[in-house]
């Protein structure tokens, strides 16, 4: 089976439940802490897919990482380490954020550019976002890239708008090699 349904099937029961027990907001809070974890750690991805660590050790490691956390959160950590299932936790902690943001219309938007973005641009950016989605609300990643020469990137939803000036040369140039 793969990650991804494997992951997703755990992210479900727990969406479910938490919805069931009127937590799914904190939840969703855990599993944004998870995340950030596992992006900024490469440490901890390291170790969730080592064999080397026994489950116990495993087990009382993410468990005392996420100690403030939901007993519910943790309570499928602890599941998926006695099933062997560790290294799909910060899978799942993803597929939950996108069911989440799925049944609350949220629309994550990663927007790369060479300058920092004016409040106005970014505000522009939300509302073009939500005219061509039928999100409520918009959560908007800022990046800055030197390699972008000019112009941005928006991407959300699986497409990219791409407006950045090395793109707009790229084409040009293979205009040119076609004429």
């Amino acid at each position: 089976m793969s990650e991804l349904k494997i992951a997703s099937r755990y992210a479900k029961a727990l969406f479910l439940k938490a919805q069931e027990d009127g937590v799914l907001d904190a939840v969703m809070k855990d599993m944004q802490e998870l995340t950030d974890l596992s992006n900024d750690s490469h440490e901890f991805i390291v170790f969730l897919d080592s064999p080397l660590y026994n489950i116990s050790v495993k087990k009382e490691a993410v468990l005392k990482l996420t100690e403030k956390q939901n007993e519910l959160s943790r309570g499928v950590y602890s599941l998926m380490v006695d099933k062997k299932r560790e290294s799909y936790i910060p899978a799942m902690a993803k597929s939950f954020i996108a069911m989440y943001n799925e049944a609350k219309k949220i629309v994550q938007v990663e927007v790369n550019s060479a300058v920092e973005l004016s409040k106005s641009t970014l505000s522009d950016i939300e509302k073009y976002v939500k005219s061509i989605t039928d999100s409520k609300s918009v959560d908007v990643k800022t990046n800055i890239d030197t390699s972008v020469v000019g112009g941005l990137t928006i991407e959300f939803g699986g497409k990219i708008f791409d407006s950045t000036v090395s793109t707009q040369i790229n084409k040009i140039k293979k205009e040119l090699q076609i004429a």
